[in-house]
């Protein structure tokens, strides 16, 4: 909040700043992602992505030293 008021008006653009945060800014500012797997972000997703999975496979992406590109993967599961 600034002067007592939202920068982000809209809950879309609030969610997108938090999961901005713990996903990219977190990587910049300690090396690693914010996200520990809580699935809170779940429950607010709008389109119910489990972003936890998401993050999971990025992560096992990243140990193998394969690249997930867009529509490699199955979207339903």
């Amino acid at each position: 909040y600034i002067h007592g008021g939202s920068v982000r008006y809209s809950s879309k653009a609030r969610y997108r700043q938090w999961l901005t945060h713990k996903m990219a800014t977190w990587v910049d500012q300690f090396g690693e992602m914010g996200c520990v797997g809580c699935g809170r972000c779940i429950t607010w997703c709008p389109v119910g992505i489990d972003i936890t999975a998401e993050v999971r496979a990025i992560r096992e992406g990243q140990e193998e030293g394969s690249v997930i590109h867009e529509g490699d993967r199955d979207p339903a599961g």
